[in-house]
């Protein structure tokens, strides 16, 4: 089925203006409106410019994942032309149509389909007219910005491209696209240049932080100790002291910010103002550490879950185990940064690191009273995000100071901002109890978890709609808690408590939490039951299994790899008071990406025999995601996923 369309603006001479179809969305707060792209809104994504290189506004925010590169390499591929005569840029709200929130690991899933479908419609587009110009009008290739045909002759792209071009979109199928179909690929699997390496070495302005606009000045709002919810009270602020700083500017307020907002005319300045506001706080009495707040042991005993399914048979059990993981904060390189500008038409333009800059972008309407195409929201490089910055924050602070100093503002929140006004992993409470039966397999599993939310979160959402959320759970939270492997009963229950700090995505979500909670279970009914721990969980891998949990025998495979890597290199042999063993581990995320890892484990005691020091020495990891794109790109991912790992379990 296809059909035509008409894109304005696909060229236009001097430049290039995006190919998009901009259609306006109404807020419905605080959910933001997710639609899945289709291959017309991929050929927004795509621009040829006059000088005849293709331009991707990438739909994905780039935090160091690598999607941008990914990306172009599949652009690359679809359409015949090297990578570098794509130019990958980040868009802002008014280039391309709305996009999804950059979440979920589902950029590759959702997004290449219909940016490769886009390509080959616009590559199949341009050749045609270029046949229409070339004899004989074989073999055409793009080269160096033309098209060749078979005994060199050639056509510019800027001679093809004519202000208005009629594209026949067809949802062409997977075996029709390079691709995916090709025996072997030019790019795709072959990497390439990081996406604008240039601009992050050169400090280019890769980041909001690199923005500079004339007349900017500089804002820090002084955060509360305590959450918004709680109402805390500014008692004192020496607000003499603050004015006598050279480079102030002023003292904003405004019930939106969660206190004043200090303005300087440099950062210097800002920093010299906080340290003489001395503000003091008055908060709530007797709050309850959140550790004791999600205990499960409690919920147990009240019987007290927001969800639970499956049964186990009574009885004795072989594995009790209880697991408990504290508050985990992102503490991203790049600590939060918005640049905001009211224009003197009413128009507001904001620069910020954002996962979700089409909600940032709604969330200013609702905020300023401004209708959507009267606010732009440039996308800029995102400095450690994966989760860690979905809800706006700098960004509306950056814009409420704007308008108020009626100057550009730059907003930065520092370290510590970081750690007391952002949101946090939950914490979680574990209690597993696994039965092993006279023929070595687990016959009963029952993993209880008690945390508080993810996705409908306190930092997020109001608290009227908070209490409308408590009753369906939090997939975010209970992410992972399905384990891979096959049992004859097994039964999960989780209880979300509503704790007195913001909390909200982490990398992975409940799936870190959840997936580690089960397999130390896992070891420790292998150990119980006296066998080796790589059989005792390819024991638990045959049959089918759940599809939504995932495919069982990739998860396997994955477990064989890495067991197979780790027996070529044998245990390191320590001295006195050091000890080194080796553990196995995996899972499988949202039933497509599969890992598995052996990590060798190094103790050393001191001379009362007390441990000292716990470090791991080595991991062998396998993974399985799929079609590489970017072999260097997924390195990196693996690569980081074992360095917050560990960061996880051993320090966090």
């Amino acid at each position: 089925m296809s059909k035509i369309i008409s894109r304005r603006g696909f060229v236009l001479a001097g430049g290039g203006v995006a190919a998009a179809f901009i259609s306006g969305c109404s807020l419905i707060p605080p959910i933001p409106k997710r639609p899945m792209p289709e291959t017309e809104d991929a050929l927004g994504w795509m621009q040829l410019t006059s000088g005849g290189q293709w331009r991707l506004w990438s739909p994905r925010m780039e935090m160091g994942q690598g999607i941008m590169t990914s990306l172009r390499l599949l652009a690359a591929e679809e359409l015949g032309v090297p990578p570098a005569r794509i130019d990958v840029r980040l868009p802002s709200t008014d280039k391309i149509n709305r996009v999804k929130a950059t979440v979920g690991s589902d950029s590759i899933r959702e997004f290449a389909l219909p940016l490769a479908r886009a390509c080959a419609t616009l590559r199949d587009a341009v050749l045609a007219r270029a046949a229409a110009r070339l004899a004989p009008a074989s073999d055409l290739r793009f080269e160096d910005g033309r098209v060749v045909n078979s005994v060199g002759e050639s056509v510019t792209l800027s001679e093809i491209a004519v202000p208005t071009l009629e594209l026949e979109v067809e949802e062409r199928p997977v075996e029709k696209l390079r691709a995916f179909s090709a025996k072997s690929h030019r790019y795709i699997g072959r990497g390439g240049p990081t996406a604008q390496i240039e601009a992050i070495v050169a400090g280019g302005p890769a980041y909001a932080a690199d923005i500079r606009l004339p007349d900017m000045v500089y804002a820090r709002v002084l955060q509360p100790p305590w959450i918004p919810e709680l109402e805390p009270s500014l008692d004192s602020l020496d607000e003499a002291a603050v004015r006598e700083v050279p480079g102030f500017v002023d003292i904003v307020r405004h019930d939106a910010l969660a206190g004043p907002a200090l303005v300087a005319a440099n950062p210097a300045a800002l920093d010299a103002m906080r340290e003489a506001a001395k503000p003091v706080w008055t908060g709530p009495e007797g709050i309850v550490d959140p550790m004791v707040t999600v205990d499960i042991d409690a919920a147990l005993g009240t019987n007290d879950f927001t969800k639970s399914d499956g049964r186990v048979d009574p009885g004795p059990w072989t594995v009790d185990m209880r697991l408990d993981l504290p508050l985990a904060a992102h503490g991203a390189i790049e600590p939060r940064c918005a640049v905001a500008r009211f224009n003197e038409d009413g128009s507001l333009q904001l620069w910020c690191s954002t996962q979700d800059p089409f909600f940032t972008r709604d969330l200013l309407a609702r905020d300023h009273d401004l209708p959507l195409e009267k606010i732009v929201v440039q996308a800029m490089r995102v400095g450690g995000g994966y989760g860690g910055k979905v809800v706006a924050t700098v960004e509306r602070e950056a814009a409420f100071i704007a308008r108020a100093a009626g100057r550009p503002v730059k907003l930065q929140w520092t370290r510590e901002d970081e750690f007391q006004a952002s949101y946090l992993r939950p914490p979680y409470s574990h209690r597993v109890k696994a039965r092993v039966g006279a023929d070595g397999r687990i016959s009963d599993w029952w993993h209880a978890t008690s945390s508080s939310h993810v996705f409908f979160t306190n930092a997020g959402i109001p608290a009227w709609m908070q209490k409308i959320t408590n009753l369906f759970g939090d997939a975010g939270t209970a992410r992972g808690l399905l384990p891979p492997y096959g049992f004859a009963r097994q039964r999960t229950d989780y209880k979300l408590t509503r704790l007195p700090v913001y909390t909200g995505p982490w990398r992975g979500l409940g799936a870190g939490p959840n997936v580690l909670a089960i397999e130390m279970a896992m070891d420790a009914a292998a150990r119980a039951s006296g066998q080796e721990p790589l059989e005792f969980r390819l024991r638990h891998l045959d049959g089918a299994g759940d599809p939504e949990v995932g495919d069982r025998g990739r998860y396997a495979m994955c477990l064989r790899r890495a067991a197979e890597m780790a027996k070529k290199e044998p245990v390191a042999e320590l001295g006195a008071g050091g000890a080194a063993a080796r553990g196995l581990a995996g899972g499988i995320y949202k039933g497509m990406s599969y890992a598995a890892a052996v990590a060798e484990v190094v103790l050393q005691r001191n001379s009362d025999g007390r441990i000292e020091d716990i470090r791991v020495r080595k991991i062998w990891c396998a993974h399985d995601c799929g079609l590489v794109i970017d072999p260097d790109g997924v390195r990196a991912q693996i690569e980081g996923n074992l360095v917050w790992s560990l960061g996880m379990t051993l320090k966090e």
